[in-house]
């Protein structure tokens, strides 16, 4: 097969082999050494090991001789001199070098070991971290965990603390993300993907960076690894890169068991509430307690935030909620809860602020922030009787799973709601003598109403309209 110029320029521009020549010219200059043959073959085994499998992409070239760039800088003098490495090939080298591989591979080992135990996604975390550190001999380490739902990576402060978001493909740990190419930085303030911000906001001085990306057993990219400042104040080796490549392993490993552990407790809990619920339906509560009931613990069979259970008053073609001692009237067709209560369709919303049905400016007014919506109507046969509105499930939008566990709980509780005294004597315009609130102050049913004209009134928990619902289970 002929060979054209054009055919071989394309070959060397498409692979970058330039800057693979770059690299072995530089490289072979700093280290000086006696067989730069044999010196040449070690440096590409070290870059192949380096990459753990992943295949050849041409940018890596151009990685690997900024590196050499940077690391010929760091060993000028005061007059710019580069200094050089000398290399040697003899065998008490080679000796000393496998030695300190081999005491390197049994801490790995103990590292892996320990990390596999963790079935909690905070303690698998935290042992990954300190595993690290121990093996890497470095001063800091962080997770980011990539969201399956938005374009970002996740970094785990803390159990039940706000976790940090950084775009993928910005800054270091976004752009091994992008890449999945492992980040030796010898110098951090002279890479531009650097933000120097947290190091003025801390006082902490950032060296040296080794960032690899966490894979899957699909070979899917799900967080990064990132490892900061050698403690001796050295740069971090090709063979720590290749030690963070097997660390970025276990890591994805026991991430994944984690999560599944955690789904697996998770939906035991879903469950455990549904029979909670459904035995609460199925026993003599008051109408008020039964729906105080459905209101505290619908949330937990989804991992919601917040949720509220309208009833519909067909007669005068509204919704009826209460809000703590206010009963709360809005128009059946007002809002997102007023459009399932007449469709009798499942209205489900991933991202609210991109909906047009979804009004802004309640969130504006109460500080709460509405992410994700999930409305549903609750039917006694064909007749849509009620609405419940769940807001912010824990984590990502509501899905079809959670439309059909509610769906079962609701085709219970609709037929109850239904034959109940309160939906029978008018939805809320009056209620029998004994039927008492289990609400704070205890107050009968026959309450002040509130009705709003053109949309539901201000409360998180109507999703689309409202200020701060309290804290009783949202009436």
């Amino acid at each position: 097969m002929a060979v054209t110029p054009e055919d071989a320029a394309d070959y060397l521009s498409r692979t970058n082999f330039k800057s693979i020549i770059e690299l072995l010219t530089a490289e072979a200059i700093l280290h000086r050494s006696e067989d730069p043959v044999l010196f040449c073959r070690t440096l590409l085994d070290q870059k192949i090991q380096a990459r753990g499998g992943a295949a050849y992409a041409p940018e890596q070239a151009t990685e690997y001789v900024r590196q050499c760039y940077a690391d010929a800088s760091a060993n000028a003098d005061e007059n710019g001199r580069i200094q050089g490495k000398t290399s040697s090939t003899s065998g008490a080298a080679d000796v000393d070098g496998l030695t300190n591989r081999l005491a390197l591979l049994e801490s790995l080992i103990e590292a892996c070991r320990t990390i596999a135990t963790k079935l909690d996604p905070m303690e698998a975390t935290q042992a990954i971290i300190n595993q690290t550190l121990k093996v890497l001999l470095a001063d800091r380490a962080t997770i980011f965990t990539k969201d399956p739902h938005s374009n970002n990576l996740i970094l785990m402060v803390a159990e039940g603390a706000r976790n940090i978001r950084v775009p993928i493909g910005k800054g270091i740990a976004g752009s091994v993300a992008e890449s999945g190419v492992i980040c030796n930085i010898k110098d951090a303030y002279n890479d531009p993907r650097f933000d120097p911000s947290f190091d003025r906001e801390t006082g902490y001085k950032t060296k040296s960076i080794l960032c690899g990306p966490i894979k899957d057993q699909n070979d899917n990219i799900v967080g990064v690894l990132q490892v900061i400042n050698k403690k001796d104040d050295s740069v971090f080796s090709d063979l720590d890169a290749e030690m963070l490549t097997i660390l970025s392993t276990q890591a994805g490993i026991a991430l994944k068991n984690a999560n599944l552990y955690l789904q697996m407790e998770n939906s035991r809990q879903k469950f455990r509430s549904l029979l909670d619920i459904i035995a609460a339906l199925q026993s003599e509560l008051g109408t008020n307690s039964l729906i105080f009931t459905m209101t505290q613990r619908a949330p937990k069979v989804v991992g919601a935030d917040r949720c509220t259970i309208f009833l519909v008053d067909n007669d005068n073609q509204e919704l009826w909620a209460m809000q703590g001692e206010v009963n709360i009237r809005i128009p059946k067709n007002a809002g997102i809860a007023g459009e399932v209560a007449t469709a009798g369709e499942i209205v489900n919303i991933p991202d609210a602020y991109s909906d047009t049905r979804f009004n802004q400016e309640v969130d504006k007014k109460s500080g709460y922030i509405t992410r994700s919506i999930l409305c549903m109507p609750i039917k006694a046969g064909k007749e849509v009787v009620g609405v419940i509105q769940l807001l912010n499930k824990d984590e990502g939008p509501f899905d079809e799973e959670d439309e059909e566990v509610m769906g079962s709980f609701l085709s219970i509780a609709g037929p109850i709601l239904k034959s109940s005294n309160l939906f029978q004597s008018g939805t809320g315009k009056k209620a029998k003598s004994d039927e008492k609130s289990e609400f704070p102050g205890g107050s009968d049913l026959s309450v002040p109403t509130e009705r709003t004209k053109d949309k539901a009134p201000m409360m998180p928990a109507f999703g689309e309209d409202g200020d701060e619902e309290d804290d009783d289970g949202g009436f």
